[in-house]
């Protein structure tokens, strides 16, 4: 790898280039932060707004025994109840947009330090156009906190290829700390950075960055350790076990659905936006090889085979050991992959003619847009769909504080982060790790006898079958929330004669 020229192209020093380079960020962040005004929660979403409510106890032992460590959630909990808390998550979705933007500012200053403030603009213009960015930035997981940190964590190393100092291994090693600690498959991905990291310098024979390179990879490792036993046990059961979401191995139609959630979305796929998506992943890498050759710098292309190898060894480990690997898991390494699109846009304006550039600049950017277009209107109507208000209203109107909520199984009942004053019952079982408050296991229908009205709810085609044998039950309230249509009906215990 080689230091990539600091002279700047005539363009990127009018002021409508430099307005754009200040402005990118702030743009992002109002466009991402219409996802943190709103109250909707899917089910990923509602389990963290759980996970936030509860003692730190309890937060760390279901971490324990599910599948990530207790770093995001502690973060998480700290910014709730520095918010004011409650049961409006608004401050929830803020800290994804705060870590994304924070990722658009290491684009801003860090990229424009390494390369130039060309590359810049254009590494934060398909960042703000890259609709899973949209998808990603309210939502309210650990995925844009491991993207900041894993972007940072492959900046920092190659500054420290480029000169190294102690700032920048500290910096290099608390970002890679971080990042481990966020998710399993973040873990995952800074492992194989570390190696391909490892592979630059053994080739480039750089034994001066040797020693900073063990001191930095054994300190994670040591700082990591703790949870490390943990991890390995969560690897184990689910090697062993298959939690009810995870019935068959991977195949061909889970590769597509990775390539759906990268370009576009996985619950909510738009068709040309994950064709377009592909065709310009397609183009652009074509540019960004023949970047990499031009220039003599590998960086780009070491930092986009993380995520590649990333999706490779999620979809290996899904298609012979257990299906546990989606498309959003590899998004720590999108920081990788736009740097990987900025230089390859950056190739393919320089190596074209006046009207080719003009041809290729509206072709690719027009396309980028429209993606964006499309995908960003789509989350806009999920998040600000009425479906929780009409639910709301019911609640409000129909149920008192001495009722029950009764759902089939896990993902019926999670609407209860909204009134953890109710009193919910899973059928049958409730899993060991489920953080929603006042959840039980229904067992026995006397857990029952003491609630002034019962509920049922679940999704739409369902039906209370599994009480028919105590209970009648009538239709109550039908309605669509975010990815789901539920019913809710009312229970009525059946007379002695009934019974009979």
């Amino acid at each position: 790898m080689e230091t990539c020229s600091r002279k700047t192209d005539n363009f990127i020093r009018t002021k409508g280039w430099l307005l754009l380079w200040h402005a990118l960020p702030v743009i992002a962040l109002l466009l991402w932060g219409a996802f943190s005004i709103r109250n909707n929660l899917w089910y990923d979403e509602a389990y963290s707004a759980s996970m936030v409510s509860l003692p730190w106890k309890r937060l760390i032992y279901i971490t324990a025994t599910d599948d990530h460590s207790p770093f995001y959630y502690v973060i998480l909990k700290l910014f709730y109840h520095l918010c004011g808390g409650g049961t409006h998550f608004w401050s929830l979705k803020l800290l994804s947009v705060l870590f994304m933007t924070g990722y658009m500012l290491l684009g801003k200053y860090y990229v424009a330090k390494l390369f130039d403030r060309k590359i810049s603009v254009y590494f934060m213009t398909f960042s703000l156009l890259m609709p899973i960015f949209s998808v990603q930035a309210g939502n309210v997981r650990m995925y844009a906190m491991a993207l900041f940190f894993l972007t940072l964590a492959g900046l920092s190393a190659y500054d420290i290829f480029r000169e190294a100092t102690r700032r920048k291994w500290i910096i290099f090693c608390v970002a890679s700390i971080c990042t481990v600690y966020c998710h399993t498959f973040a873990l995952i991905q800074t492992f194989l950075f570390y190696m391909l990291f490892l592979a630059a310098i053994g080739i480039c024979r750089r034994k001066d960055l040797v020693k900073g390179f063990f001191i930095s990879g054994f300190t994670v490792a040591i700082v990591f350790s703790p949870w490390l036993a943990v991890t390995c046990r969560q690897f184990i059961l689910r090697m062993r076990y298959d939690d009810g979401s995870t019935a068959e191995l991977a195949t061909l139609n889970s590769v597509m659905d990775y390539f759906k959630e990268w370009f576009s979305a996985v619950e909510t796929p738009i068709g040309i936006v994950v064709l377009l998506g592909m065709a310009l992943c397609l183009v652009l890498s074509y540019g960004a090889v023949d970047w990499v050759r031009q220039h003599h710098n590998a960086a780009p292309a070491i930092a986009a085979a993380a995520f590649a190898l990333t999706g490779i060894v999620g979809g290996v480990i899904s298609a012979t050991v257990n299906n546990c690997f989606m498309g959003r898991y590899a998004f720590p390494g999108m920081g990788f992959v736009m740097l990987w699109y900025a230089v390859g846009f950056a190739q393919i304006l320089e190596s074209s003619g006046t009207n080719g550039r003009k041809w290729w600049t509206g072709g690719i950017l027009g396309t980028a847009c429209l993606c964006f277009l499309l995908q960003y209107s789509s989350e806009l109507r999920l998040e600000y769909d009425g479906g929780l208000e009409i639910y709301e209203n019911f609640v409000e109107t129909q149920m008192t504080d001495n009722d029950a909520v009764i759902g089939p199984y896990t993902h019926t009942i999670f609407l209860n982060v909204y009134h953890p004053e109710l009193h919910y019952y899973i059928i049958g079982y409730k899993l060991y790790s489920l953080p929603f408050v006042n959840t039980d296991a229904l067992t026995d229908y006397s857990q029952l006898d003491s609630y002034e009205n019962l509920w049922y709810i679940c999704f739409q085609g369902g039906t209370p079958n599994e009480l028919e044998d105590e209970y009648d039950y009538e239709e109550a309230l039908e309605f669509h929330y975010m990815y789901y249509d539920f019913v809710i009906y009312r229970l009525e215990p059946k007379t002695i004669e009934q019974q009979q």
